[in-house]
């Protein structure tokens, strides 16, 4: 139980003082909340998306039909023909990083190599894991062995003695090149060779022949017909690629660019470390060579150039394919030599045909910031189409859907010269309105900063700009909200520099936004901004304050402080439709009652990154157990309960965290269930760019539903066993089924919603209590001769959408009531005047 949480419940009534239980409560916990006793079911992960694509190699199945993507801890399956992920699987529990991905001799299998030093197999069709086996040290490197079903060649990071555990001078790390074979019981591990810092592998196509370089140096190891031959030479130039060719020479790649044929793999040669080297060099890269592949008889490189060489190492001809986009940092071949699976430095995967080279599918993976551009825009999600939309590469917001593992689209929201070290564009802020009509984003370069307002084309469905305003505020805009409900579109902003919040406008006439509004409050730097559900309220965070406006008139209603020593808040929200908001600092997680203008509770722990669902009573929160700590702990709370309903850890740490609904036409109230990730899923970005989607199993669910109805079943049997068997009932002398009543209930409650009679905030309508009485007098069954007189005139059961709005003139059983002043005026209330 961390020290530093710190849970206080705020008494709610007027002018009492903060009661402090002292309650110690672990962030890392699935728990239920204090409104309910069932515990909530475990949740697990789903799917890894995003990533760095460029990290790992790409690895053909056997089949060439799919390819595989290591992500973190998980391994992504991808269709080669159209690039749509069919597959995502990791071992649950374990967080260690991927970091080989072998194909096994089966279309179904693969081999993964993982930080852990183990080393699993997988059904790539089911995602389950066959096996699993000990590898005694971290794999860095592995390839299979082509002579040989179950052994792998694998560079180990070898261990060290405590006295000589550290690195060598030059900061390269000490490894063994090993023969791994995976068997029925424990891994079999046979060292071949030592050496340091050693950064690739490379397999012969007969395996007889192992290469691995580390910068100056290409070791080479014949490991055919009994014992092992080890082989090491100096390259003039730092290596940077190494592959087998198609006639069994060592092309290796330096960074000057040149490609060297290396033809000292005479197998009938003696067995002697001493080898005469024959060397042919190949040059046409003007930087270094990236990636080698060998492709029958030709050899594909690649580099800074983003242009792909095919050569013909026999006859010196090259042919190119240019224009690839990107620099080029790995290349992989298909087993039948009729795809190119080239991995891009824009963090994208193209496969390429061999017969045309023409583009097959593409894999664009997220184009996460740079570490100089560092990620602000946090995780928003698009109401129409549950894409994941935040800031990527400088001055670009990228839609991506983390469930499919799809890029959706990209926004280039600034425009600048990628050529030079001139100022490159940062997007702070992204928001969307309430339909996904209009989006609005806040960028800055060089201390400029500029709002612009997107509005989405429905034919091309792509956000065009429809309005640019240069310096909304003096410095930059630290908050974004769009007004739901409001005709015309309204949207605000804040800015820290000039102490003010300005409410942004639609103007009819000429299309464009417009300034209709600027508030301020006590010269107090404005972070964060928010309207309520139903956009009658505005919450604006002035230093450690959260100010409550009317909307319409941007007149200041009420200021919220939680104490004099309050740090300064970095944003505020409305939870959902709930009367909570909530607001936070870097240091404290407040969530305020809005009916009783009171302090519910509060977090102090270090908040790294807030979600609230625009729609249910959810927000998420990620926070580190203690500041620099690299685990963060992710939690789902309800507003009414500090006690989380859902945590859970992230090792790595967290960017982001964000809420999405599993189905965009759900209603309001489908994530109140007892599990909250029924209707939503947790998304959780980490520092590298991946994308863990969290969510319920939904087996565990179908499979409470028996359960609960053999509970009433039973439920049924005790009742008539204590009280005995209930009559049936008499059809002749009984009611008919209280459908015209039903109906005219029906009636009302469609009337209101049309004519919005309680579409308003919940603590100005009136107490239920008022109307309870009578209404419930009014749905009493109406007489014998009424009941008949209505059923004639009655519309079918299932055609109730269709019924007219006016309640029917039949005889009831109260025609007093029916025919008060009270229900008069609640007719004309709902638009009922007859």
């Amino acid at each position: 139980r961390p020290e530093h949480l710190r849970i206080s419940r705020l008494a709610a009534a007027d002018g009492a003082a903060p009661q402090t239980p002292g309650v110690q409560t672990p962030i890392v916990q699935t728990t239920n909340s204090a409104q309910n006793t069932d515990a909530y079911r475990a949740v697990s992960l789903k799917v890894v998306s995003g990533g760095l694509l460029t990290k790992g190699a790409v690895v053909f199945s056997s089949d060439s039909a799919q390819f595989f993507v290591a992500k973190g801890s998980a391994v992504a399956v991808y269709n080669a023909r159209n690039g749509e992920m069919v597959q995502n699987f990791s071992a649950q529990g374990r967080r260690a990083a991927v970091v080989a991905v072998v194909a096994g001799r089966s279309a179904r299998h693969v081999y993964t190599f993982s930080a852990d030093a183990r080393a699993r197999l997988w059904d790539a069709d089911t995602g389950a894991q066959l096996g699993e086996w000990a590898l005694g040290a971290r794999p860095e490197h592995a390839a299979a062995d082509p002579a040989r079903a179950g052994a792998f060649y694998v560079v180990l990071r070898r261990r060290q003695r405590q006295k000589r555990r550290r690195l060598a001078a030059d900061g390269a790390r000490r490894h063994t090149v090993s023969r791994v074979e995976l068997g029925a019981g424990a891994a079999r591990v046979e060292e071949l060779f030592r050496a340091t810092g050693l950064a690739g592998l490379a397999v012969r196509a007969d395996g007889r022949w192992v290469a691995a370089f580390a910068k100056f140096r290409v070791h080479a190891a014949r490991v055919g017909g009994g014992a092992c031959v080890h082989h090491a030479w100096a390259q003039g130039e730092r290596v940077s690629a190494l592959a087998f060719s198609g006639d069994a020479a060592l092309a290796v790649g330096d960074w000057r660019g040149r490609i060297v044929e290396w033809h000292c793999l005479d197998d009938g040669a003696p067995a002697s470390a001493d080898r005469a080297v024959v060397r042919r060099t190949h040059h046409w890269h003007a930087h270094r060579v990236n990636a080698l592949a060998a492709a029958g008889a030709l050899l594909l490189s690649g580099g800074e150039e983003g242009v792909l060489v095919l050569w013909q190492l026999r006859t010196g001809a090259r042919d190119y394919l240019p224009r690839l986009g990107s620099d080029i940092v790995g290349i992989a071949v298909s087993p039948d030599a009729t795809r190119y699976a080239l991995t891009l430095r824009d963090n994208t995967v193209r496969v390429v045909r061999a017969a045309d080279r023409a583009l097959e599918s593409q894999l664009q993976g997220l184009r996460v910031a740079e570490p100089t551009n560092a990620q602000t825009t946090g995780l928003a999600v698009h109401p129409a189409t549950r894409a994941l939309a935040l800031g990527a590469e400088p001055g670009c917001v990228q839609l991506f859907d983390a469930a499919a593992d799809r890029h959706v689209a990209t926004v280039e929201v600034a425009a600048y010269n990628r050529v030079g070290a001139g100022a490159r564009p940062h997007v702070d802020r992204v928001q969307f309105s309430a339909d996904g009509a209009w989006m609005a984003t806040a960028d800055a370069r060089a201390g400029a900063a500029a709002l612009k307002f997107w509005r989405l084309d429905p034919q091309t469905q792509r956000y065009r700009l429809a309005t640019r305003v240069d310096a909304p505020h003096a410095g930059r805009v630290t908050a974004l909200a769009f007004r739901p409900r409001a005709d015309p579109p309204q949207c605000v902003t804040t800015g820290r520099a000039d102490a003010a919040f300005r409410v942004w406008e639609l103007h009819a006439a000429s299309g464009a936004w417009v300034c209709r509004h600027e508030g301020r409050f006590r010269a107090q730097p404005a972070r964060g901004a928010a309207y309520s559900a139903d956009g009658s309220t505005l919450a604006v965070g002035f230093g450690g304050a959260v100010t409550l406006w009317d909307a319409r008139a941007c007149a200041l209603v009420a200021a919220l402080v939680a104490g004099a020593a309050t740090p300064r808040l970095r944003a505020v929200a409305f939870v959902g439709a709930s009367p909570y908001v909530a607001a936070w600092s870097r240091a404290r997680l407040d969530v305020w009652n809005m009916l009783t203008a009171s302090l519910w509770w509060t977090l102090a722990l270090p908040v790294q990154s807030v979600y609230v669902h625009p729609r249910a009573p959810l927000l998420a929160v990620a926070a580190y157990q203690l500041r620099g700590s690299r685990t963060a702990s992710v939690m789902v709370l309800a507003p009414e309960s500090p006690q989380p309903v859902l945590a859970l850890q992230v090792p790595g740490g967290v960017d982001a965290v964000a809420l999405v609904p599993a189905d965009v036409r759900a209603p309001a109230d489908a994530a109140l269930k007892p599990d909250p990730l029924d209707a939503n899923s947790l998304v959780v970005l980490s520092p590298s760019g991946l994308l863990s989607v969290y969510a319920a199993d939904a087996a565990e669910a179908s499979a409470e539903a028996p359960a609960a109805a053999d509970r009433a079943a039973m439920d049924t049997r005790a009742f008539a066993s204590i009280f005995g068997a209930q009559p049936p009932a008499v059809a002749a002398d009984a009611a008919p089924p209280a459908s015209a009543h039903v109906r005219d209930a029906m009636r009302l409650v469609r009337a209101a919603v049309r004519a919005s009679y309680v579409d308003a905030p919940s603590h100005v309508l009136p107490p239920v209590a008022s109307l309870y009485a009578k209404f419930a007098s009014a749905q009493l069954l109406p007489s014998a001769a009424a009941d008949h007189a209505s059923a004639d005139h009655a519309p079918a059961e299932d055609s109730d959408a269709d019924m007219p709005d006016a309640p029917p003139a039949v005889p009831h059983s109260h025609p007093d009531l029916w025919n008060s002043d009270f229900y008069a005026s609640m007719r004309r209330g709902f638009g009922l005047h007859k």
